[in-house]
């Protein structure tokens, strides 16, 4: 058995009197597997939300938007110069409109907006969001076919095949008018994105539809686009803006456009995670503790160590040794914790409020970096605590230790 395996076991493994000894360094292994646990907990779940908001959105929409001020006429043409980049794998035309809708039930501020029935699966999922396929279809033939956030159609009573009344408050320059059109429109199906924000705010017809019926001619409002690799979105964003020369055409990520949302999450991630490492730093206060308490209790032990010529600077790494141990105990009973708990939040379906968190269940995402992060905090403090208890036994006179006197005199 090595020196330091031999100290360790000495400490960690006391006998029946030393037990207060034992119950310390427990209560030190255990205050640091709280820390690392909640860590893990806080992080995973906050980039679960994170994923799970991305997925949703993306799924709705593109990951690029590109907007012209005035409109953009000659759209198909820009797709085709924009599709040119291998990196793109998808582009669809859209019109955003503010609108009020009436039915039996009341009425509702809304989006409308209008898409191409035959791009908008190369861009977002429309077809998982749907009950019918065939409504997609139907959407682009000739008649007033519309379809419906399911969260909205729910908050007034709507059913398929039922009648809706959009109010559209602007003329065709796009300014609000006292002579607001009105429009009649049949519903042919609900969206069910997953994201409430989406369901609760929009409906949806063809965008040749929203050509006639509110005289747009050939523009557009913007086009979406769906690249190869989301990881890549801010360098083809970069390079979508070098070649379309910047003004008139806006370019923005999906990060940008709902930067709020991804801000938030990221700032409670970090703020939480501060309040978190505090308490792993509160319990390295046990490590203190513990090894002080082992450094009086074992100053006879300290002191023959010198006598026999064992150096400061060993007897340094031999407590460092000792607290990074215990530190790497708890790091790894906190990481089993964490997995456990995490394990059953994910199994058991914990309902959450749609109205405030936009999903209806916790999600759970465990990253490796984030594992890695947690495992460096927490053993970074472990270690940091055993700085001070380390050079208190250095500093100890052999003849003081023999002979009993306190290293505290």
């Amino acid at each position: 058995m090595g020196l330091k395996t031999f100290i360790i076991k000495k400490h960690l493994i006391s006998e029946g009197k030393h037990f207060f000894t034992n119950f310390t360094s427990f209560i030190s292994i255990f205050g640091v597997s709280i820390g690392v646990a909640s860590l893990l907990i806080v992080f995973s779940i906050t980039s679960g939300f994170q994923k799970a908001y991305q997925e949703k959105i993306l799924a709705h929409s593109g990951q690029i938007f590109i907007r012209k001020y005035g409109g953009i006429k000659d759209y198909k043409e820009d797709i085709k110069k924009i599709k040119l980049s291998k990196s793109i794998i998808g582009a669809t035309p859209m019109v955003y409109y503010q609108i009020l809708i009436s039915s039996s039930s009341g009425d509702k501020g809304a989006q409308l907006k209008g898409i191409d029935t035959e791009t908008i699966n190369s861009v977002a999922n429309f077809n998982n969001m749907i009950s019918n396929k065939e409504s997609l279809k139907k959407l682009n033939e000739d008649g007033n076919y519309i379809m419906v956030g399911k969260a909205l159609g729910e908050s007034l009573n709507l059913n398929i095949g039922d009648s809706l009344t959009v109010t559209f408050p602007f003329d065709n320059e796009g300014k609000v008018t006292p002579y607001p059109k009105v429009i009649t429109f049949e519903i042919i199906d609900f969206v069910n994105s997953g994201m409430y924000d989406f369901d609760s705010t929009y409906t949806y017809i063809s965008i040749e539809t929203a050509k006639k019926l509110f005289k747009t001619d050939e523009k557009i409002k913007g086009i979406e686009i769906k690249i190869d690799n989301i990881d890549n979105v801010e360098l083809i964003a970069e390079e979508l803006r070098t070649n379309l020369g910047n003004y008139p055409y806006v370019v923005s990520t999906y990060k940008e456009m709902y930067s709020n949302l991804f801000h938030s999450l990221q700032y409670q991630k970090i703020f939480i995670g501060m309040i978190l490492v505090i308490i792993v730093i509160l319990a390295s206060f046990s490590i203190i503790g513990t090894l002080l308490i082992f450094v009086t209790e074992k100053e006879k032990d300290i002191a023959l160590l010198k006598a026999l010529g064992v150096s400061k600077r060993e007897l340094v790494k031999l407590f460092m040794f000792e607290g990074a141990t215990i530190g790497f105990i708890g790091v790894i009973m906190g990481f089993l914790i964490g997995f456990i708990l995490l394990f059953g939040i994910s199994s058991i379906n914990v309902e959450l409020n749609p109205d405030i968190y936009n999903i209806t269940y916790i999600p759970v995402s465990i990253k490796l970096t984030e594992i890695g992060l947690i495992f460096l905090i927490a053993m970074v403090i472990a270690v940091a605590s055993t700085v001070y208890p380390a050079i208190k036994a250095a500093r100890l006179n052999p003849v003081d230790g023999i002979l009993g006197r306190s290293i505290n005199k």
